[in-house]
């Protein structure tokens, strides 16, 4: 359970409902892990559902990348509380459906525009120089939008499509290094608040799933390939 011990993550997202799951994960595996969000209400929810056991080694600071200023803010702090960091996940964006792309309002495009691709943009050039040269590891969620039409969600597929192509970019880039980059692109998911409504199918994957599959099937098997798919769990 401490495979992850002397390791440092930095989960962006990681108060929302997938992200909250891979935190406790990650410092179920003995990772101190940090997490940077603008919410008090958030950061009591996410202490709670790690319970205080796991939160001594979880760090909660003020912050975003939700634009240029509060991602260079989140830099600065942490370079000066790490050399390196060694895991980071980025779990951002939001769901928006309504309109026709001939009439989507272009205040809502450019929402999600910069809640849901910007925001990643940012989040490489906060968090990939302060990875470890030598043995960093790069995880974006994504969501199988990025594969699919969805007609009335179109700006939220696009930039879903746009992510996955970022990823797959900064991975060539990065190829010479020792920083590893993966893509991994999730079907429905059984979150707290879903469950709470009542939905839930038995074939989705829990959060929690999804930062267990980050640790024992990439962190502790190094595997190549980029993009990863957990759209459905096998029908036993």
């Amino acid at each position: 359970m401490a495979a992850l011990s002397n390791k440092t993550a930095v989960v962006l997202g990681g108060t929302g409902g997938v992200g909250e799951g891979i935190v406790k994960s990650l410092l179920s595996a003995g990772a101190s892990v940090v997490v940077p969000t603008r919410s008090d209400h958030k950061i009591e929810r996410l202490q709670a559902y790690v319970g205080p056991e796991l939160a001594a080694n979880l760090l909660i600071r003020k912050g975003s990348v939700n634009n240029e200023e509060s991602a260079r803010e989140l830099a600065e702090f942490l370079s000066q509380q790490y050399k390196f960091i060694d895991i980071a996940v980025a779990s951002l964006g939001g769901w928006h459906q309504g309109y026709p792309l001939y009439g989507y309002p272009v205040s809502d495009w450019e929402r999600i525009l910069r809640d849901n691709l910007t925001s990643h943009f940012l989040a490489i050039k906060t968090l990939v120089p302060m990875l470890n040269p030598d043995s960093g590891y790069y995880f974006h969620i994504n969501g199988f939008s990025a594969e699919e039409a969805f007609p009335m969600a179109g700006p939220v597929a696009m930039t879903a499509a746009a992510q996955k192509s970022l990823m797959q970019t900064l991975a060539r880039e990065v190829d010479r290094t020792g920083i590893k980059v993966y893509e991994l692109i999730l079907g429905p998911m059984k979150t707290r608040d879903r469950l709470k409504r009542g939905h839930g199918e038995e074939d989705w994957y829990f959060p929690e799933e999804i930062g267990d599959y980050i640790r024992g099937q990439i962190l502790m098997n190094h595997q190549d390939e980029v993009v990863h798919y957990l759209l459905h769990k096998p029908r036993l």
